[in-house]
């Protein structure tokens, strides 16, 4: 069917129609890697633009709360009022008023989009505010912007409220999109508690932080939506396309009259034509909708006159076909444009200059950790977060929450992602199966994305499940596979994990025994640890109350802990009646829960995340019944650091077993743990005793120390004094 209903609507919309498919065509059989950007230094200094446009009441308030704003920060700063389509005459009392104040006078509406284009032509500073004139800012919206510069951020939005609290909060700044049908409609989230930076489709024209620079090209290119709606959504759709970052900030804060310049100066009628002629014209450029080209220009000739007059000039298809294969490209490589809002998280900047920017890579979800290796990697990050700019990219983003939040403030950035693909009650893959899962399409896409957005010095992927995830060469970033388990064995998939681990600059381990499994030339030894509580522990209680911290997710724990109840418990019990067993399964564990060894008498099961230490304090002493495990037993340290004897098979004390700590008592198997945890249990001087006789020995196992090893290679990968 054709998409024109007349020859001549044919002949003059044809450049736009190849321009669309073209568009298409290109993008999908010339994909281009991610943009690195070049514009990413400043010069500190910071502009406020207002376009104005005949509300001098309004900019009055406006102006004396930009300037109060502006006196907190010790930047050079200027603030420009572009005046367009109002005399001059009525703004003669602001000026004498204000004398620090530009001004920039139009006879002449230029629109939204050209006061902006105008003001940005001559402002001085290499970041500019974009400020409406019915908005008022807070004392502290600029200050608090400042710090969310980073050389890979275009914009930061500040949290909008009206000033009269009783209106609906449809505008926040926090702005996202839906598509409907052949519609792409724009809307705005309502923000929650949380102080944390999110990811923003496009900066709020009205109350944000841009780079000048970038903006300028923008603001050219976006003359096509004039006179009014959509600039602003175009720069975001651009931005993101291009490899930069537009951030929602809910601490700066500005109040909105919302009193509608628009309104006042075009009928009903012809607003709601051009919203609907830009709506149009923003999907013709973007084709984020799934229309084809052909649909997409039945829509556009079902316009009325005027308006298809307005979209099919040639100037036009031109700026359509760049724009469109821009976003195609960045769609194509696997960019979820829906996600912008829910799945990028920017905590509040630590400076970076002269840090290692280490990318930090994880299949898993780690916060709150719910698993060893991630309170490993959450215990690591909180110490190096002053001395490496870190920024996460994870998978399972559904198994994050708000309680995930607090442990974002050590990264720069937190990416998360979700599409695996793992099914509830799924049986565990072989190994080369499991391999493939992980480095799935939607984490390689947005890998390559921050590579190019952040420009590591080095790429961390933690567990020996991301090996399958080849390394990037692009740039000078080393990368670095974190294995918490070392899977070599002598079986038939050795020669490949060998052949995937030679890929890699570094290996860290956790365990003596891990790295003697390697033939890598850099393999470094950064041991499981633990925080050093012993100061504030009191003795452990005569009550036998037993712990075992071992989350189901792993499956080892599972095992030896079930091992445990069958082969040692029974006899425990019998010498001690009263004696408790609680197990903190993780929510994994619910699943087993109704399982008949965990009915045993005296068997607590705890089947959700819970903080460990309440219980470590409860506990007479901890077990570690492990099984033919690698890497190293993190629960073994943290209980011995907690002034807690821990009981331990051989295999649950790799890592340790060469080390003499008193406190840790290692017996052959499962069931020779009852007659040592009997003996413990029984003798309450000698347990009290050997919760204190390691002393000085632990000291090298405090995550401290060990945050130290984990930066010393960093600083020698990347060629830093130490």
């Amino acid at each position: 069917m054709a998409w024109a209903s007349n020859w001549k609507q044919r002949i003059r919309f044809t450049p736009l129609h190849l321009a669309l498919v073209a568009a298409d065509a290109i993008a999908r059989w010339r994909p281009q890697a991610w943009p690195v950007q070049r514009e990413r230094g400043w010069r500190p200094g910071i502009s406020v633009l207002v376009p104005e446009r005949g509300t001098p009441d309004l900019l009055a308030q406006c102006l004396q709360a930009a300037l109060t704003a502006l006196a907190q920060i010790d930047e050079p700063s200027e603030l420009l009022v572009v005046v367009n389509g109002a005399p001059e005459a009525d703004y003669s009392e602001l000026r004498a008023l204000h004398p620090a104040v530009r001004w920039q006078f139009h006879g002449q509406a230029l629109g939204y989009n050209g006061a902006i284009a105008a003001g940005l032509a001559a402002i001085e500073h290499d970041w500019v505010y974009l400020l409406n004139s019915d908005m008022l800012i807070d004392a502290d919206a600029l200050s608090t912007l400042l710090p969310y510069r980073q050389p890979e951020v275009f914009a930061i939005t500040s949290q909008i409220h009206f000033v009269d609290q009783q209106r609906r909060r449809e505008e926040t700044g926090w702005s996202d999109f839906r598509v409907h049908g052949a519609d792409v409609i724009m809307f705005e989230r309502e923000p929650d508690a949380s102080p944390l930076a999110r990811g923003n489709l496009y900066p709020g024209g009205g109350s944000s932080l841009c780079r000048s620079g970038v903006l300028r090209r923008y603001a050219a290119d976006s003359a096509c939506y004039s006179p009014f709606y959509y600039e602003d959504a175009e720069w975001g759709a651009r931005a993101w396309a291009e490899g930069w970052e537009v951030l929602f900030c809910p601490i700066s804060h500005a109040q909105h009259h919302h009193r509608g310049t628009v309104g006042r100066h075009y009928d009903a009628a012809e607003v709601e034509r051009v919203i609907r002629r830009n709506a149009l014209l923003f999907e013709l450029r973007h084709g984020w909708t799934e229309l084809t080209p052909e649909r997409a220009m039945r829509k556009t000739c079902d316009n009325d006159y005027r308006t298809q007059q307005e979209l099919y000039q040639p100037a036009l298809a031109r700026s359509v076909f760049a724009e469109r294969l821009r976003s195609r490209r960045a769609l194509d490589r696997g960019f979820d444009l829906k996600r912008i809002t829910s799945d990028h998280y920017y905590p509040k900047p630590r400076a970076t200059r002269g840090k290692p920017r280490v990318l930090l890579v994880t299949p898993f979800a780690l916060f709150p950790p719910a698993h060893g290796g991630a309170r490993r990697i959450a215990e690591l990050t909180a110490r190096l977060a002053d001395q490496v700019d870190l920024i996460l990219l994870s998978d399972e983003r559904s198994l994050y929450g708000a309680e995930s939040e607090p442990y974002f403030d050590a990264f720069r950035a937190v990416h998360l992602i979700e599409g695996r693909g793992d099914q509830a009650g799924e049986a565990i893959l072989p190994w080369p199966a499991r391999l493939k899962r992980h480095a799935h399409p939607r984490l390689q896409a947005e890998l390559q994305r921050l590579l190019a957005v952040y420009q590591p010095d080095i790429v961390q992927l933690e567990f020996m499940e991301m090996a399958g995830l080849r390394p990037q060469r692009a740039g000078n970033a080393r990368w670095v596979l974190a294995l918490h388990d070392v899977y070599l064995d002598g079986g038939a998939d050795d020669p490949l994990q060998r052949r995937l681990l030679a890929r890699f600059d570094a290996l860290t381990v956790c365990s003596g025994e891990d790295a003697a499994l390697l033939d890598h030339p850099k393999v470094a030894l950064i041991a499981n640890g633990g925080q050093d509580r012993r100061s504030e522990a009191l003795p452990s209680p005569e009550q036998p109350n037993l712990l075992f911290m071992g989350p189901f997710r792993y499956a080892p724990n599972a095992i030896g802990i079930r091992a445990f109840v069958e082969q040692a418990w029974p006899a425990i019990r019998s010498a001690h009646p009263t004696a408790t067993l609680t197990i903190l399964g993780g929510p994994e564990s619910a699943r087993q829960a109704h399982e008949a060894w965990l009915q045993s008498p005296g068997i607590e099961l705890i089947d959700r995340f819970v903080d460990p230490m309440p219980h470590l304090a409860r506990a007479s002493l901890t077990l570690n019944p492990q099984l033919t495990i690698r890497g190293s037993a993190l629960k073994l340290i943290e209980s011995l650091l907690a002034a807690r004897v821990c009981v331990s098979t051989v295999d649950g004390a790799r890592g340790f077993q060469q080390v003499p700590l008193s406190g840790l008592r290692i017996v052959p198997d499962v069931a020779s743990m009852a007659q040592e945890v009997n003996t413990l249990l029984a003798d309450h001087a000698r347990r009290r005793q050997l919760e204190r006789a390691d002393g000085a020995a632990l000291q090298a196992w405090t995550w401290d120390g060990i945050a130290g090893q984990q930066l010393a290679l960093y600083r020698s990968l990347i060629g830093m004094p130490a």
